[in-house]
């Protein structure tokens, strides 16, 4: 078995394993921050004479150097986002590792691109967290039908006997007239005789109403779940969707602010979207937009109109806003202000470029939020 004594061939054996090697790995200087080699891969990725200022965002580049510089041991399975050249974001995984010989110590940084594997996991998450929502939303399907039914059957029993009473009452009313005649006007149940006839007959046209209400509310309550399992995309009006939304969540709105407006434009071109999935980041922007007021004096606007040939839905609150340094990441998966990722904008996001709409986000701390979607016209 040969022997290498010839420290140059060794070299050579050395710069060529490490240019097969699988991942991309570059030498660094700790001392100049200089870059002494790079492998084949990694020149592919930045280039053969690199400027990593440019790669990285400002704070993060600053942040790597410094690990570099002070890097000692081993440093593993750290995490960097990158300037791809796309002009979007990545990411990379990289470890570093200290070599030191004869005095001279370098810095061996080995990273690789984790972008698509993250975008294809968030994506399965995506999916899986769609699957498990639909299959909640069958379950509640059998569910609520059940109750609407047991509601509708109520509404119905309340409604004939109203309509009985109501035909009751006009017998009463001649009765309690001609007494009034007879004896003057006295009280019945605190209403003064002069004014039962009005009075009585709008507490029952109220109570019927009340009753109507209870069945939109099942009506839009089953239609929302029965829309949450069909996964067929559809023209659909912006403003009807907007509305049911608005019935579901009315409850809610009412604990959170008592200056809820809503400006619903007129005539818009339908848009082609999956109506529940719409749903949800309605649902979602509208939640995240209550819970950042710090008090019911606070207002929440919602429009919708059209701008050029797109159809734009905006929600505006008067809430805390968001900090400034956190503006960049809003759109990062499990992002959140509130500690928990709910729907999440990342997720908000994806669903409305699903159906070629955009979204853009404004925000002012202690001023409020506007986020605008935009969506183009169906065909």
């Amino acid at each position: 078995m040969k022997t290498f004594q010839d420290e140059i061939l060794l070299t050579e054996i050395f710069s060529r394993f490490v240019d097969l090697y699988p991942e991309h790995v570059v030498f660094v200087d700790p001392e100049t921050l200089s870059i002494v080699y790079l492998n084949e891969k990694a020149k592919e990725f930045f280039g053969d004479n690199p400027d990593l200022s440019v790669f990285f965002q400002q704070e993060e580049y600053v942040n790597l150097l410094s690990l570099i510089q002070n890097c000692h041991k081993a440093e593993e399975k750290r995490v960097i986002t990158f300037k791809r050249f796309d002009g979007k974001k990545g990411i990379l995984l990289f470890n570093l590792y200290p070599l030191v010989n004869n005095g001279y110590r370098v810095v061996v940084f080995i990273f690789s691109d984790i972008t698509e594997k993250i975008k294809n996991k968030e994506e399965k998450r995506r999916r899986n967290a769609q699957l498990i929502i639909q299959d909640k939303f069958k379950s509640l399907d059998l569910v609520t039908s059940s109750i609407s039914h047991e509601i509708d059957n109520i509404c119905n029993f309340m409604a004939n006997n109203l309509r009985i009473v109501l035909q009751v009452w006009n017998d009463v009313i001649k009765l309690i007239k001609e007494y009034e005649k007879e004896s003057g006007e006295f009280v019945l149940g605190g209403i003064i005789s002069s004014e039962i006839d009005k009075v009585i007959p709008r507490l029952m046209m109220s109570l019927i109403e009340g009753i109507h209400r209870i069945s939109d509310k099942i009506y839009d309550f089953k239609k929302y779940i029965k829309e949450g399992f069909i996964s067929q995309v559809s023209l659909v009006d912006i403003n009807e969707i907007v509305k049911r939304v608005i019935n579901v969540l009315n409850y809610h709105i009412s604990m959170y602010t008592d200056k809820f407006n809503v400006q619903l434009g007129e005539s818009l071109p339908k848009i082609r979207v999956n109506v529940q999935k719409l749903e949800q980041v309605i649902v979602n922007l509208l939640t995240n937009a209550m819970q950042s007021l710090p008090d019911k004096k606070r207002a929440i606007h919602i429009f919708t109109g059209t701008e050029g040939d797109r159809v734009y839905l905006e929600i505006r609150d008067e809430g805390i806003g968001i900090p400034k340094k956190l503006m960049p990441h809003i759109f990062e998966p499990f992002f959140s202000t509130k500690g928990s990722s709910g729907l999440g904008l990342y997720l908000s996001k994806s669903i409305i470029e699903e159906f070629d709409g955009e979204i853009t986000i404004n925000s002012e701390e202690n001023k409020g939020t506007s986020v605008k979607i935009h969506f183009p016209p169906g065909h």
